[in-house]
């Protein structure tokens, strides 16, 4: 009988063999009294709640839905047991929040905390929705889930419980996490407070890169662009004002104009490059006041990493690399403009073929006046040239 399987041996104690739930007592007899004294602290005290949690086992093997799961329900039961004893002590218990690694879940159960009958009722069912997704874990994750964030037992504890190395625990927490994260984030978004939910993203393009002319009288301190996102499903568009230069990197990049140098985005694109990281996306996450807040996700190697950035840098970095640009929905929502129905296509880029149109006409005049002065330099004298260098020299060092 010793080699039965757990399921068997649920079902011989319920026909009322004793000796089969005797076995499952001694297989699991150990575990309860660890759990309990992890929460008690007191060996006396751990082993009654060991024996009560078997003896409420054995009276409730009936309400067993799942026999191959008995020892994750007597984990449970221990669990409650302790709990029953503790909550007249106001101990705190540990929290899942862990498990998610900053998402939100229900407060301790037995703080001190003054909690009105609706907030109970609200963390029994949050607490009860966690303990069933942690049921559908495999029956190793599962347990060294319930034994590391349920009893607090430490690694080297959960190990010996097991058999198997405090490494392989971690990486059986690690895969439970993953798992949870997943099914909760998927099935029950509810957990997740407002402030700390992921907003909706929405896809957008480039309609359009605008330099703003001043208007007749008007002075401006320097050139203003607007880069114009797109959102095509919505039928809206969200201007962004941004600065010369990287108004500029912009239209260069959805333009065919290019320069003998690399400019500074094309610089900071290569860099990531000779480094062998890869820009996937850039996101406009927020609108604080006026200002605009943007975010590029990024790989290297097998790390993932998400950099706090302006979005006509983020924005610029997306069109040299060919990713996609997002913006979230609050964002369009507060800050973005509905196009009338009455106006039918796509935006032609007007606004981007004069800024491109510009840039070469200025970098035409700059390479004659480069040449020019080639030439000038050319046909001074090696003393002439001497000289002015002696007197560079001496201005720079003040002598």
């Amino acid at each position: 009988m010793q080699e039965k399987a757990d399921i068997e041996l649920v079902e011989l104690a319920r026909q009322g063999d004793k000796d089969a739930f005797d076995i499952l007592t001694r297989r699991y007899g150990e575990m309860a009294r660890l759990l309990s004294l992890r929460l008690v602290s007191r060996e006396d005290l751990a082993e009654e709640l060991a024996q009560q949690a078997l003896l409420q086992a054995y009276l409730s093997l009936g309400s067993l839905r799942n026999p191959s799961r008995f020892r994750s329900w007597l984990y449970g039961i221990v669990l409650n047991v302790c709990r029953s004893h503790l909550r007249d002590c106001k101990i705190d218990f540990f929290s899942l929040e862990a498990i998610l690694e900053g998402l939100y879940f229900f407060p301790t159960p037995f703080s001190s905390l003054v909690l009105t009958p609706e907030k109970v009722a609200e963390e029994r069912e949050l607490h009860q929705t966690v303990i069933d997704v942690i049921n559908t874990l495999p029956s190793r994750d599962r347990d060294a889930t319930l034994l590391y964030y349920y009893a607090q037992l430490s690694l080297q504890e959960i190990a010996a419980v097991q058999g198997i190395s405090p490494g392989a625990v971690k990486v059986r927490l690690h895969r439970a996490r993953q798992r949870l994260k997943e099914r909760l984030l998927l099935d029950h978004p509810e957990i997740i407070p407002p402030e700390k939910r992921r907003p909706t993203m929405v896809r957008v393009t480039i309609a359009d890169v605008i330099k703003v002319e001043p208007k007749e009288g008007q002075e401006l301190p320097y050139d203003n662009y607007v880069v114009a996102l797109y959102d095509e499903a919505g039928r809206r568009l969200l201007p962004i004002w941004i600065g010369p230069a990287e108004g500029e990197s912009i239209a260069i990049g959805l333009s065919d104009l290019t320069f003998p140098r690399p400019l500074t985005h094309r610089f900071y694109s290569s860099l990531l490059h000779g480094i062998n990281a890869r820009v996937e996306r850039i996101s406009v996450v927020a609108l604080k006041r006026t200002t605009f807040y943007a975010v590029v996700k990024m790989h290297c190697g097998k790390k993932t990493c998400e950099i706090d950035a302006r979005p006509s840098d983020a924005i610029a970095l997306a069109v040299l690399n060919d990713v996609p640009i997002f913006v979230a929905e609050e964002v369009l929502e507060v800050a973005g403009t509905s196009i009338p129905k009455n106006i039918k296509g796509l935006p032609n880029r007007k606004g981007l073929e004069k800024i491109v149109k510009g840039m070469e006409e200025r970098f035409r005049q700059n390479q004659a006046l480069a040449a020019k002065i080639t030439k000038q330099y050319q046909e001074i004298s090696q003393e002439e040239k001497t000289r002015r260098n002696e007197e560079f020299v001496t201005t720079l060092f003040g002598n």
